[in-house]
């Protein structure tokens, strides 16, 4: 069963040559609209090292439209890697909050 801060649909398939924006509608129970702070990390083999990898594999900004945020482009993946984008966001009513997506990636 999925942890209740990860993405419904998690975890993703991406092939290596893809370059996909993912989208998380944030549960109104979490906070309401006009999120800030956005801001996007990718981690490489989340269960071993925690490499920070968005730098090179995170291209664009996150953006915010009623309760759903899309991350910028995930991209250049290496095949049989499997990776976790995190999310982290303020409500409007304050606080920080995060969620998240396993990615696994393929040929």
């Amino acid at each position: 069963m999925a942890d209740k801060r990860e993405f419904k649909e998690s975890p993703f398939y991406q092939g290596e040559d893809e370059e996909v924006p993912y989208s998380v509608t944030v549960p109104t129970s979490w906070g309401t609209a006009d999120f800030s702070n956005l801001t996007n990390t990718l981690y490489e083999d989340p269960d071993g090292e925690n490499d920070d990898v968005s730098a090179t594999k995170l291209s664009g900004s996150t953006t915010a439209s009623s309760q759903v945020i899309t991350t910028p482009l995930v991209q250049l993946l290496t095949t049989g890697t499997k990776y976790r984008l995190d999310v982290k966001f303020t409500p409007s009513e304050g606080g920080v909050l995060e969620a998240y997506a396993i990615i696994f990636a393929q040929r």
